[in-house]
């Protein structure tokens, strides 16, 4: 009989002592009856309330559980991360201690990864059939609008959510270095998955103990969240824009240079633009090869090469456009018409060239996860 996959129940805690007295219990009943194999690691970061003396007098009773009592890098994020490393699990799961996270939802996000054949699975309060209980109206739009900030980094409806499960291969070997409470959002941008699932929950809020929300939870969120901007990879059709805009001034720049400098008559606006597109192709080439679609694992030659291919499509269709439309239907002729026509092809063109560089040019392998 092959063995079920172990699980690792990562608790960060801070000042959470009144907490553990109800949680333990409530998270070893399920999964001991489920026939799940477990162990339960609180995270603690050295709590004054005595937090991580309370957990050690528990495993007496539930020797599934281990307190790892933390000194340095103190926070919700690091706290994880470090989980990370301790575990011993196939599939480790993060929760809140606060008993806002329904533990009766621990085995089916288990589940989820193991029988569902998902790499992450969202306890989301957003999905269909999830919500949250007893929240004034500042915390939701709070929630919200940080939700909403996020958006553009992934596809999951709830990536604030604290309660998730993860294969230990998604997170072995990714760069997590976040700082704060969104610690599932650092996985989902840094992360080596294919597959997410979403599980919804009902949240309820905090029974005891207080809430870890202000204004420098906020600010960590923010600057959080600027990093994961800037990580190679993320929110591609945002960078993909960006690296199109710095190509479109170089593209443009260039062109108006050189009808400056030689002349502007059609043939030479045409031959300029050619010379303009190649600069500005190299260009985007490069940055999103390491920036836009973090690909700098693939083949450089075979990416340039299926990339130029998208380009030279595009920038046929580019050129029909200014050609045929603009020279001959609409009768541009002289500057500054030229650019104002330009403009206008390359924003025609560039769903083409993002959808192109992202499904064949800078494509991930087949069983590469991302």
């Amino acid at each position: 009989m092959n063995r079920s996959p172990f699980l690792t129940v990562i608790v960060p805690t801070y000042n959470e002592k009144e907490n553990m007295g109800l949680l333990l219990p409530a998270l070893a009943g399920p999964l001991r009856q489920d026939g799940i194999p477990f162990e339960v690691l609180v995270m603690d970061d050295s709590s004054p309330d005595g937090t991580g003396g309370e957990v050690r007098r528990l495993s007496k009773d539930i020797p599934e559980v281990r307190a790892i009592v933390r000194t340095k890098d103190r926070g919700l994020s690091p706290s994880v991360i470090d989980g990370f490393c301790e575990a011993k699990g196939d599939v480790l799961l993060v929760m809140d201690a606060d008993l806002s996270h329904p533990v009766e939802a621990v085995p089916k996000l288990y589940r989820a990864i193991v029988d569902g054949g998902s790499d992450v699975a969202v306890g989301s309060r957003h999905a269909k059939g999830g919500c949250i209980e007893d929240w004034p109206f500042m915390r939701k739009f709070i929630s919200w609008g940080a939700s909403l900030m996020a958006r553009p980094l992934t596809s999951c409806s709830d990536p604030m959510s604290g309660f998730f499960a993860v294969r230990r291969s998604v997170v072995e070997g990714a760069p997590l270095r976040a700082k704060g409470y969104k610690i599932l959002l650092e996985v989902l941008v840094k992360g080596n998955y294919s597959k997410v699932s979403e599980v919804p929950i009902t949240f309820r809020d905090r029974a005891k103990g207080e809430s870890k929300l202000g204004s420098k939870v906020i600010i960590n969120y923010l600057q959080h969240l600027v990093m994961l901007y800037l990580h190679p990879g993320s929110a591609p059709p945002i960078k993909f824009l960006f690296v199109g805009g710095t190509g479109f001034l170089l593209d443009l720049g260039l062109l108006t240079l050189l009808l400056g400098l030689v002349g502007d008559s059609t043939t030479e606006y045409i031959v300029f633009q050619s010379i303009s597109f190649a600069a500005a192709a190299s260009w985007n080439f490069i940055w999103n090869r390491y920036w836009t679609f973090n690909a700098s694992k693939g083949r450089a030659l075979r990416q340039y090469i299926r990339f130029f291919i998208v380009a030279v499509f595009a920038f046929a269709v580019r050129w029909l456009l200014a050609r045929y439309i603009g020279v001959e239907v609409l009768g541009i002729d002289s500057q500054p018409y030229y650019q104002i026509m330009t403009v206008g092809v390359i924003v025609v063109v560039t769903v083409i060239n993002f959808l192109g560089s992202k499904l064949w040019a800078f494509k991930t392998d087949p069983g590469q996860p991302r």
